[in-house]
């Protein structure tokens, strides 16, 4: 039987442990029900459920949870890809200096959504403390969102999202757009079509520096070992421009996600880790005996 563990919306399998975020950032009713009752409500589980959003910028109260040690240093993405940045926002930054990037773009604070992780490990039941896991903002139809690291390495960027969409009587031109994304990003974006009204591109970095630019998304989750294209990969900038309906002269929507797959693995097995520790060390210093 496998066990399974997911870490910042990302799925894995390790064995003999059960690690999962506890807020859960669906539209659905049941897992919006269950965030509540964890005392955690997104922007959207806020709206289903008919409630107020949270106050972002109110930290939340302590869960009882461990504080995880700060232990990891972020090791910086290969050149083509570290100095890629989403309207200011690259990977590796600091939170406050995301905080910073979106609120000059958004022209307000983002909203902060915090979590903590929980494990069961050898029957015992352990929970982190809550730490503050993404950031989102939105200027118009253009909105952005932020994956932060868990403090074990110091709260920094993993995961930028930007998405923005056009109405189809105010939407920049294709061929317009294609130029100053290929020169900023340095791809080659492919024109749409009647046929084909979507062009995307990929690129990926692996360890040794190396950079394959794919024109296609592919399907890639940083714990997830099975859905590699090819080994070795540790981040990677996928761009898709859709093109307006029965138009493709015109866009209407933008999506660009850069991802640092090397961090979140780091992250992960270092979470794990330290959770594993803390529940060995309850154990080795138990001295609990039943009168008989």
């Amino acid at each position: 039987m496998k066990n399974t563990f997911l870490i910042s919306s990302f799925l894995t399998v390790f064995s003999g442990i059960l690690l999962i975020p506890t807020n859960a950032q669906a539209d659905e009713m049941v897992n919006c029900l269950l965030a509540r009752n964890q005392g955690i409500i997104s922007p959207n589980c806020a709206k289903v459920l008919g409630l107020s959003a949270p106050d972002s910028k109110q930290e939340p109260s302590d869960n009882g949870g461990i504080h995880l040690k700060s232990t990891l240093h972020y090791q910086p993405v290969p050149e083509a890809l570290a100095k890629d940045s989403i309207v200011g926002l690259t990977l590796g930054m600091s939170m406050v200096d995301a905080t910073n990037a979106m609120k000059t773009y958004c022209k307000d604070n983002p909203h902060i959504t915090y979590t903590s992780l929980e494990m069961k490990y050898k029957g015992v039941f352990i929970q982190t403390q809550l730490y503050p896991h993404i950031l989102e903002c939105r200027l118009g139809n253009d909105s952005l969102k932020v994956h932060i690291s868990p403090p074990v390495m110091g709260n920094i960027v993993t995961e930028i999202n930007r998405n923005v969409s056009f109405d189809a009587d105010a939407s920049p031109r294709f061929a317009e757009l294609k130029t100053d994304i290929d020169n900023k990003y340095g791809v080659n974006l492919l024109p749409v079509t009647e046929s084909k009204n979507s062009s995307e591109v990929t690129v990926v970095a692996d360890a040794n520096g190396m950079i394959t630019t794919t024109p296609k998304k592919p399907f890639i989750r940083a714990l997830d070992n099975p859905s590699y294209n090819g080994p070795g990969e540790i981040a990677y900038l996928t761009i898709v421009i859709n093109s307006v309906n029965n138009n493709p002269s015109n866009v209407s929507h933008i999506n660009l996600k850069l991802e640092d797959l090397r961090a979140k693995r780091n992250i992960s097995n270092e979470v794990i880790k330290q959770l594993k520790a803390s529940v060995n060390s309850k154990l080795e210093n138990n001295n609990i005996k039943p009168a008989l």
